[in-house]
């Protein structure tokens, strides 16, 4: 019959040498990312940062105060929530339409800053022949359209295209 186990023998681990070792299997894992990070740190002890970041985290609760006192100021706030309105409303524009748009107005400003038109001068005549022109109308159209809508939105002022705002800032 079999002897019962009185003792169990373990070997003793090398807690240094299996870290070692998951560190380097690690490392060859992610060696791409750990070339960028090293690129990354240079690029921001050049630049000077590593101290700034340094001094942020060792005086983080300073810091934070300091920061929290600014933007609670009244025009702060206020511009706080400008800033989250406009983009609550470019978040509502399809982004084709405001490509477009954008498009359309780099374009007007690129004519609008040619030399030759710039200086001169448009009489009455002038302005009646550039409506007939298709391009103005089609800028003209756009402009009275936005116009009615903007108007519209204007006439009932309890509307709000944006129902959820959530928490006031």
């Amino acid at each position: 019959m079999a002897q019962p186990i009185q003792q169990l023998v373990r070997e003793p681990r090398d807690e240094r040498r299996e870290a070692q070792t998951r560190v380097e299997e690690a490392v060859l894992e992610s060696a791409d990312g750990i070339v960028d990070g090293l690129r990354l740190l240079q690029a921001c002890e050049e630049k000077g940062l590593i101290p700034i970041v340094r001094a942020l985290v060792e005086q983080g609760d300073d810091v934070l105060r300091v920061v929290v006192h600014a933007i609670s100021r009244k025009g702060v706030t206020d511009g706080l929530k400008n800033l989250i309105g406009v983009v609550q409303f470019l978040s509502v524009v399809p982004p084709e339409d405001m490509e477009r748009m954008f498009h359309a107005m780099a374009k007007g400003l690129e004519r609008a800053t040619e030399q030759s038109e710039a200086n001169a001068r448009m009489g009455v005549y002038d302005v009646l022949k550039a409506l007939r022109d298709p391009d103005v109308g089609r800028s003209l159209a756009m402009l009275f359209a936005f116009l009615k809508g903007m108007g519209s939105g204007l006439a009932d002022p309890g509307a709000s295209a944006h129902k959820d705002r959530g928490p006031e800032v």
